[in-house]
């Protein structure tokens, strides 16, 4: 991520002229989720709207309108582009494409927001940028680009959950909402041996925002960077309390006793995520005796995913076991972005 907001900011900082194209919306199978984005500048681009010959034309008539002067798409505009046999390409949907010529007082704003996120921790909330495409917003260029302020990009997130963004009405107006950072799914590991650590670096280049929590500190020799985080932790069941709301939970630890402990506190919050443990057929039946005991009922116990990884893998070395689960995780998240619906207004007093 970080090395395409670096070409994103020195391509923003050169004189050329510079246009926002984006996935505003998308109908059937398509090679980019909405809020995709990319710039395009007579010479060089960045990102990418999902490539093949839908991104050729797209560049091919941005770069002609460049060449030929004002156009249809020289300000705010939106363009439907089919991907069956007019573009050749075997998705078979369709994506409608924003285009938005950005001023130079409009890439150092955007510039800007790249680069704090670059040098900050982005929140929950994330950093959005509007971009109005109705009517209104011909002829307005001062208001065609904005940073979303803590308000609008807490309600933003809320309102597209997983998903980069979307078109929305922001007063009365359409507006285009696109998510600049990675929109991170957090995941909590407990558990910092061999698998654990794997499984650490198995989701390293995805879009996690990775917890790793163990008991002892002699496994915790890795070093915090970005995206992960660790935690020493006496007694990593009390840590569950503090996970925020949706995220994953993945249960490795050296210990049976531990991993019921933790397992058992998950499942009781009710408002978590994905919630899966290492262990056999047996030891899930196990557990699954001791936590009806326990209090817990059959909706709260069937939650839990024992064992964890794909079907069909079963090799049992560390690595093995976290691409399984890797993979798992990652199709949890890609169901959650399909099911999620974004919202289709706001209220007037945002914007």
């Amino acid at each position: 991520m970080s090395l395409t907001l670096h070409d994103h900011i020195e391509l923003l900082s050169a004189p050329d002229p510079v246009m926002l194209v984006s996935v505003a919306a998308i109908k059937g199978s398509t090679p980019r989720e909405v809020g995709a984005f990319m710039l395009i500048t007579p010479t060089r681009t960045a990102g990418t709207v999902g490539g093949g010959n839908l991104e050729h034309q797209v560049t091919r008539q941005v770069r002609d309108a460049f060449a030929d002067g004002p156009s249809e798409i020289d300000r705010a505009a939106v363009k439907r582009f089919p991907l069956g046999p007019g573009l050749g390409q075997c998705c078979g949907g369709s994506v409608e494409v924003g285009f938005h010529l950005l001023t130079d007082d409009q890439k150092a704003e955007l510039s800007g927001a790249l680069t704090s996120i670059l040098d900050q921790p982005v929140s929950e909330a994330g950093r959005w940028v509007m971009l109005p495409i109705g009517p209104q917003s011909q002829g307005n260029s001062a208001q065609l680009i904005a940073q979303a302020d803590s308000a609008q990009a807490a309600m933003l997130a809320s309102g597209f959950g997983t998903a980069r963004g979307g078109i929305v009405s922001l007063n009365g107006v359409e507006t285009l909402c696109l998510r600049l950072d990675e929109a991170l799914t957090p995941i909590w590991i407990f558990g910092a041996g061999h698998v654990g650590q794997a499984v650490v670096q198995a989701l390293a280049p995805l879009p996690f925002d990775v917890h790793l929590v163990d008991s002892r500190e002699e496994y915790l020799g890795l070093s915090e960077r970005e995206k992960f985080h660790i935690y020493q932790s006496d007694k990593p069941e009390e840590e569950v309390a503090d996970i925020p709301s949706g995220a994953h939970v993945l249960i490795l630890t050296h210990n049976h006793a531990l991993d019921f402990d933790i397992c058992r506190a998950a499942l009781m919050r009710g408002d978590l995520g994905f919630i899966g443990m290492i262990g056999s057929q047996t030891k899930r039946a196990r557990f699954v005796r001791r936590l009806k005991d326990r209090g817990l009922n059959p909706s709260e116990i069937g939650r839990l995913t024992c064992p964890i990884g794909i079907q069909g893998i079963t090799g049992k070395q560390p690595v093995v076991i976290a691409a399984s689960v890797a993979a798992q995780v990652l199709s949890v998240r890609e169901a959650q972005r399909t099911q999620s619906q974004p919202i289709k207004s706001a209220s007037d007093g945002i914007g």
